[in-house]
């Protein structure tokens, strides 16, 4: 009996995890400690849910030169770049955004900026992942 429900619980994570897509940044030249991951899946209307987790991010104002946030952004089929939110951090440098986009994300990338509420991304590039490939 407890195989069978160990079985079931297997089965049903398989299949929870099969839903999404998710990608490793690669190493940071700017925060190279950073180790980050992003997960893309969809919710019942359609719309791309994003999940970014980078653990060891170092804080914004500790770059050079100093910023004040990370701002997350995706390319979309389109060609738009959309500012999706901020990475909001805790005191052990674990940083994470989830957002919700009805857009299809083609690529994402963070950047390091003075404000969040930007419409377009300053060149202090973190991270960027081209050619994501998403149903």
């Amino acid at each position: 009996m407890k195989t069978t429900g160990y079985l079931s619980l297997l089965i049903i994570s398989l299949i929870l995890s099969s839903c999404a897509t998710t990608y490793r940044f690669p190493i940071s030249s700017i925060a190279p400690a950073a180790d980050g991951t992003v997960k893309f899946t969809k919710d019942k209307n359609n719309n791309y849910i994003v999940n970014v987790k980078v653990r060891y991010l170092a804080n914004a104002d500790r770059l050079v030169p100093a910023k004040k946030l990370y701002v997350v952004w995706i390319k979309t089929d389109t060609g738009d770049v959309k500012n999706i939110g901020q990475l909001m951090s805790d005191n052990k440098n674990n940083a994470s955004l989830t957002s919700t986009t009805p857009s299809k994300p083609v690529q994402i990338f963070v950047t390091a900026e003075d404000a969040g509420d930007i419409n377009w991304p300053s060149n202090m590039e973190i991270f960027r992942i081209d050619n994501i490939s998403l149903k």
